[in-house]
């Protein structure tokens, strides 16, 4: 079987969150078909291609086949080309809103492909934001009947309710297909801790629904030797600004660092020199990173707002509701007060 992706970043790139990762293990659990993908040539925000690949035509990977193409060339008449090249038996498309989807649907229409469809997110309560411009996106693809005979993969019960209320989709379209998990390579041995003494990390994008401003509040009423360390691409400046503020606030025994990007074949190791990984998101449909902490044996401190909130009965963290601050300060604290 051939399965054509298309979407808008792809590894090597760095800035794109979760969608590559779960892409990449899709592709793979499925080793034994082919997958394409057809995305952009740069990282997310930038403009210089990725060095050492060539642009526009097939690169194999160890798990699939990847074009990268130009900005110019990310449109309805590249795909076209790419449908009727390689005759893909799935089109395959990550999230509602991204500038491929509708070209795609419209190609999927004209060719009779079937497509899955993943969300990726995009429908849940905390990332549907400005509705005024998505409401009627949705009601044009439904007007012109794209999204009538398509599937769709849902990570979770809230996105699967999602996908009825503003697609209109019938359940059995629906599939309940969790996302794949990186695994780590190796075993990771943590340090030994000591009481009174904690190092937190933050990694994910730095943007308002990612809700790292909490996570820095939630510092000043720790007592104890903190470090809190911060990785992930800065997407929003404004609110990196105000990040930044709250930072300056903070009293002298925690330590803030900000320490850049991190290489995904590296995320495994960033989180096993930590003793918890600090999370309050607003929404995940998913959440790699979780799933990444906890193989590593990294605990978690995350909001109610994902799949992951089983943790408190395995004992593995805590999943917070965002309006209990005291709660995620008391979690903290349990950390740094923890004897060796």
């Amino acid at each position: 079987m051939k399965i054509l992706i298309v979407m808008g970043g792809f590894f090597p790139g760095q800035k794109y969150g979760g969608p590559p990762v779960s892409v990449n293990n899709f592709c793979s659990l499925f080793r034994e078909d082919e997958c394409y993908i057809v995305t952009k040539n740069h990282d997310k925000d930038e403009s210089v291609p990725y060095e050492g690949i060539d642009s526009g035509i097939w690169t194999k990977r160890d798990n699939c086949y990847v074009k990268y193409v130009s900005d110019e060339s990310y449109k309805k008449s590249e795909f076209e080309k790419v449908i009727l090249e390689i005759k893909p038996d799935v089109l395959y498309l990550q999230g509602l809103f991204q500038s491929c989807v509708l070209p795609c649907l419209e190609l999927a229409k004209q060719y009779s492909l079937k497509v899955v469809l993943a969300p990726r997110g995009e429908l849940c309560a905390g990332a549907l934001k400005k509705k005024y411009k998505k409401i009627p996106y949705i009601a044009y693809l439904r007007m012109k009947n794209l999204v009538r005979n398509i599937a769709y993969q849902s990570t979770s019960e809230e996105e699967s309710a999602a996908i009825i209320k503003y697609l209109k989709a019938d359940s059995e379209k629906i599939h309940f297909l969790t996302n794949i998990p990186s695994i780590p390579e190796k075993q990771y041995i943590h340090e030994l801790k000591k009481s009174g003494e904690g190092k937190f990390v933050f990694v994910s994008r730095i943007h308002p629904k990612k809700n790292l401003i909490s996570a820095i509040e939630y510092m000043k009423d720790i007592k104890g030797k903190v470090v809190f360390d911060i990785y992930g691409p800065i997407e929003d400046e404004e609110y990196w600004k105000q990040c930044n503020q709250k930072i300056h606030e903070l009293p002298q025994n925690i330590t803030v660092n900000y320490c850049g990007l991190v290489n995904h074949e590296k995320v495994h190791e960033i989180f096993s020199l930590y003793n918890a990984f600090l999370f309050p998101t607003f929404s995940e449909n998913y959440g790699h990173v979780i799933a990444e902490a906890l193989s590593v044996g990294t605990a978690v401190i995350i909001s109610d707002q994902t799949p992951w909130s089983d943790i408190n009965e395995a004992k593995a963290g805590w999943a917070i509701p965002l309006d209990n601050r005291e709660k995620f300060v008391e979690a903290i604290q349990s950390v740094i007060d923890q004897k060796p």
